[in-house]
């Protein structure tokens, strides 16, 4: 069994660990490191934690082979530098960082360190995403053109207003830190390098400080263009959808896949939904256990990581 600490349980800390406990065969969660251990008390107890102040503290009287990061984005690169000094498997939720240079130093320094860095990307491990996959690598599908994506909610307007989430310097660009990186994660590892960009974010509700619509149009380097949408000022939406030259294929709400080839009639197959929090951890375990690479490449993290910072410096100068 491989033994994770996690830093910070807040709302998607637990989410990562309920995936997880009491239902994995692989890894599971022994400790939690927190400045507060007595504001999650209750909840440590109920997914049967150790709490400690320091990471340094848990390694010492608690079984950890892995260290799991669920904290504000803009303290990664000095949090995980220091971590690597425990010589551990790091898994950090996404975006890495929020520009190019840190990232490029979390990397370099667990490189250096020879330390598995995991980024969480869960989309990538929807079953319906691989099946996407399948069919755009099949020669019928035709070169790959242009991509749409959107994934919107009001997550970010559930949350506490005190919630390091709903701040500025943690959200620079509306819902790009929470949900539109997922999907110009996908963009990336479908078609690769960017080329350019436009960027437009704005805040038409004006009940809270962060813009609530913000969308992208991006071309890559292969010569295909793409656009992307995130709006936090509505309901849960999720889209991915893929043109060829002699095809389409797309997903809906994650679960709903359909495609198009040629003159053949649009098919729907029925694909299984799986918990892909629970799957991204077996992956991390697995990867830490027999020293095999992550299925998310750092370097399309790298390449994710300086679209954002781009999309965030080109904020409507258009």
């Amino acid at each position: 069994m491989f033994n994770l600490a996690i830093i910070g349980l807040g709302k998607w800390g637990q989410t990562l660990v309920k995936s997880v406990q009491n239902k994995s065969k692989i890894t599971k969660f022994t400790s939690v490191v927190s400045r507060n251990p007595e504001k999650i008390s209750k909840i440590s107890k109920q997914l049967n934690l150790k709490t400690f102040k320091t990471v340094e503290d848990a390694i010492k009287n608690s079984k950890v082979d892995g260290i799991v990061m669920c904290t504000p984005h803009s303290t990664h690169e000095k949090d995980i530098i220091n971590l690597t000094k425990f010589k551990k498997p790091i898994f950090v939720e996404k975006p890495l960082a929020l520009n190019y240079l840190s990232a490029k130093k979390i990397i370099n320094a667990c490189k250096k360190k020879k330390i598995i860095l995991a980024v969480g990307h869960n989309r990538r491990f929807l079953n319906t995403y691989n099946f996407l996959k399948k069919i755009i690598n099949n020669k019928k599908f035709g070169k790959i053109t242009h991509l749409e994506g959107s994934f919107s909610g009001k997550s970010s307007f559930k949350g506490s207003e005190k919630s390091w989430r709903n701040t500025i310097k943690e959200t620079p660009l509306g819902g790009m830190t929470g949900k539109g990186i997922h999907i110009t994660d996908l963009m990336i590892n479908l078609t690769g390098s960017f080329k350019k960009i436009i960027s437009r974010s704005k805040n038409q509700l004006r009940n809270t400080n962060l813009d609530d619509t913000t969308d992208l149009l991006i071309e890559f380097k292969n010569g295909a263009t793409g656009y992307l949408s995130t709006i936090l000022a509505t309901v849960k939406y999720w889209e991915i959808k893929v043109f060829g030259s002699n095809g389409w294929i797309k997903i809906e709400d994650e679960k709903k896949l359909s495609y198009k080839i040629g003159d053949n009639e649009v098919k729907r197959p029925n694909i299984k939904f799986e918990d892909i929090e629970k799957l991204e951890l077996e992956a991390f375990a697995k990867s830490s256990i027999y020293k095999t690479k992550f299925p998310v490449d750092l370097k399309e993290v790298l390449e994710n990581t300086r679209l954002f910072e781009e999309a965030v410096r080109l904020k409507n100068k258009f």
